[in-house]
């Protein structure tokens, strides 16, 4: 069962309690003050209901910025996990011609270079897998 926390024109914001699992779902291409924006919203929502497993669906995101995904995993997702003190997992969907072009063309790494950081990110195509990839860190969390 979801729970809706927000919705704008862009981003679509939902929290599942049974699996403490925050759900972003970008409704369209966005600006970079909406990236901004629809991030913060998720920080307020995981802090609000300490919930340090993410997915962000950027699936509908077809004209991409990009120095979106490398803020997020350099700056953003490093200073959410620091204010929530637990270790921040977080899966972004995406389509697989932007998953090329981010590792082909930005250079960008698809998961956590390192499996020991206090935040792990990971890139898929498939909402299954990242499903599967959270549960796998749910689970590494427990130990």
């Amino acid at each position: 069962m979801y729970q809706e926390l927000a919705s704008t024109a862009f981003l679509h914001v939902a929290y599942r309690p049974d699996s403490c699992l925050l759900i972003g779902r970008w409704l369209c291409s966005i600006t970079d003050e909406q990236l901004h924006e629809g991030y913060e919203t998720m920080r307020i929502a995981a802090l609000e209901h300490n919930c340090s497993h993410w997915m962000m669906d950027a699936r509908r995101r077809v004209d991409r910025r990009r120095n979106g995904p490398e803020w997020v995993v350099t700056t953003f997702l490093p200073k959410v996990q620091r204010e929530m003190g637990a270790r921040l997992c977080v899966a972004f969907l995406v389509l697989p011609n932007h998953l090329r072009e981010l590792e082909e063309e930005a250079g960008l790494p698809l998961s956590s270079p390192n499996t020991t950081d206090p935040f792990q990110y990971a890139r898929f195509i498939d909402e299954g897998a990242a499903n599967a990839w959270l549960d796998e860190q749910r689970r590494q969390s427990r130990k």
